[in-house]
């Protein structure tokens, strides 16, 4: 019986606090509670503050009207009449104003109310109160019929405390209706300033693997809202062609290794079924197979070169070694594999880096086979190696084919071939030069290309 009584009593608090825990928890994650409670402070604020400038800036002057008034009266009574403290008294009976009138001794000499004879003893801030009116005192120092003293002026200031608090009455229906209703227009301001972002959470849902094409509506917008869609949009854009390169990747890949898989199946059916017991049937497909193997060895390769490139786990082993003997060693190794074009070299100088000794040669390789394969039998291909202040220059060029303007935007893309027709015979993936670039941006490098379709292609590697 008695948990239950204390249930009925703390029942109003526990609907309190379950009421402010909600209300605390919306302004911590609700923006648009928070701006429409601040926007609702400085309103009520704003009200407050107006108001009360209105009624002190009324009230003050009205006060100070009638105060001058009696002042001015009284100084004329005193200046003009011989028979003053008669007049005096008909004008305080006739306009309430106390008045109290004493000599530099501190002697009374004049007291129109008796119960304002104390001065200073019964009124705050030079105000009092005496039978239901209020009144405001100045002290004045008076000389007349050769007599001098110090006068105190009580001007009874009532009405104008009731025209106050009727103007602050007022204002109280005027603005008290006008503030629910901007409240109410603050609620629905803050709805409308809110529902882009809406649209935009909606958006944003709305998007999967199988639709990243959407993006978010800018227009109409001119706020920082339409920049945060820009940069977002931005952003999807990134995504997506980084998202449709790593399919068109997977798909290369794919189609990459299917043929050296279907070679490799097709002769081991002919092997099956003839190679048993032909001889020149086996040596084929044992030559087939391996040449396959090979390829797809290579292919494997330059795969896990670039998986591994793009998991960040590529490690350059540097150290400082002869650039000027490195590329010698390129151009022998080439001369030796291929005779058919004119190999020059421009070395005439000693260059040492700081770098990947083999990663660097495998560069160089790239660039030239990419060389040989597009310079005709009987072309020539020229290497170079120059210093410039702290910078490298590598330079491969040769007399070949050249590329288009469109072919030079493409040249790094990965399983990119230029120009079908003429690379179909030549082999290889087009994964070289995105290998070569990726080893030439880890040495903190850069390439430059110029080509000229029928003149030949010129790759100058810039080394910091």
């Amino acid at each position: 019986m008695f948990k239950n009584i204390l249930k009925v009593i703390f029942f109003p608090v526990y609907l309190f606090m379950l009421l402010y825990a909600f209300i605390q928890e919306r302004i911590a994650y609700s923006i648009r509670l928070k701006l429409s409670l601040r926007y609702t402070g400085i309103l009520l604020r704003t009200v407050l503050g107006a108001g009360l400038i209105v009624i002190l800036v009324y009230g003050g002057f009205r006060i100070q009207e009638t105060v001058k008034q009696d002042y001015l009266e009284i100084q004329k009574i005193l200046s003009t009449d011989s028979r003053v403290y008669f007049e005096l008294e008909t004008y305080s009976r006739e306009h309430q104003t106390p008045l109290r009138i004493f000599e530099r001794g501190q002697q009374t000499l004049m007291a129109t109310d008796q119960n304002l004879r104390e001065y200073c003893s019964e009124y705050w801030l030079g105000l009092a109160k005496d039978q239901g009116n209020i009144y405001v005192s100045i002290n004045r120092d008076f000389e007349t019929a050769g007599t001098s003293g110090r006068m105190i002026i009580f001007s009874n200031i009532q009405d104008e405390i009731t025209d106050i608090l009727f103007i602050t009455r007022i204002m109280l229906f005027v603005f008290l209706p006008s503030l629910f209703l901007a409240l109410i227009a603050i609620a629905l301001s803050g709805r409308g300033i809110f529902e882009p972002i809406r649209e935009m959470t909606q958006t944003v849902k709305g998007i999967s693997e199988q639709n990243l094409n959407l993006r978010l509506n800018v227009g109409g917008s001119k706020n920082e809202l339409k920049e945060l869609a820009l940069t977002f949009n931005e952003m999807m854009n990134r995504i997506e062609d980084q998202y449709n390169r790593q399919k068109q990747f997977v798909s290369d890949a794919s189609h990459e290794l299917r043929t050296p898989i279907a070679v490799i199946q097709g002769y081991a059916v002919m092997l099956d079924r003839w190679g048993k017991n032909d001889q020149a049937v086996l040596q084929e497909s044992i030559t087939a197979i391996k040449n396959e193997a090979g390829n797809m060895q290579e292919l494997i390769d330059k795969l896990l070169f670039l998986a591994r490139h793009d998991n960040s786990t590529l490690a350059y082993q540097k150290e400082e070694f002869s650039l000027t003997e490195m590329l010698l060693e390129v151009i022998k190794e080439t001369q030796i594999i291929d005779s058919g074009h004119q190999i020059n070299d421009e070395l005439n100088q000693e260059i040492s880096m700081f770098g990947d000794r083999n990663l660097m040669k495998q560069a160089c390789r790239i660039f030239m086979d990419n060389a040989m394969k597009y310079t005709p039998a009987g072309g020539q291909i020229t290497v170079c190696l120059s210093k410039e202040g702290e910078s490298i220059a590598i330079s491969i060029k040769d007399t070949g084919a050249g590329m288009t303007n469109e072919e030079l935007k493409h040249i790094f893309d990965r399983f990119y071939r230029s120009d079908q027709s003429r690379t179909k015979d030549r082999g290889g993936y087009g994964l070289g030069l995105a290998i070569a670039k990726i080893i030439i941006l880890g040495h903190n490098g850069r390439i430059t290309v110029r080509s000229k379709v029928g003149e030949g292609s010129e790759f100058i590697i810039l080394l910091s």
